[in-house]
């Protein structure tokens, strides 16, 4: 569950969409490079204090921007990257097996 679950499937998964982001910001939306990447960084350290580890709770207004990113960019069934047979499935194609045998 920690390996791939946790680590590969979401924590990669998340820091490669920001990245995404990043450049979605930049090329899409015209915002300076060094600008972007600025912000993005600075409250990208303060989102992961306030979020792993509650030190400093997110605002009212953070959190009803955080509900409108949830809602447009996680589905609900999300949690079922945890399920056993999804960290079969998800195994066996990083292997480039068939299956997973338990």
């Amino acid at each position: 569950m920690l390996e791939p679950t946790l680590v590969e499937t979401i924590a990669c998964m998340i820091g490669d969409f920001l990245n995404d982001a990043l450049e979605e910001t930049v090329t899409g939306v015209g915002v300076p490079r060094e600008a972007a990447r600025a912000m993005l960084y600075g409250h990208t350290w303060i989102a992961l204090t306030n979020g792993l580890r509650g030190s400093n709770p997110f605002s009212d207004a953070c959190h009803i921007a955080m509900g409108y990113g949830r809602e447009k960019l996680i589905k609900e069934d999300w949690k079922q990257v945890f399920d056993d047979s999804e960290l079969d499935s998800v195994i066996a194609e990083m292997l480039k097996i068939d299956a997973v045998k338990r």
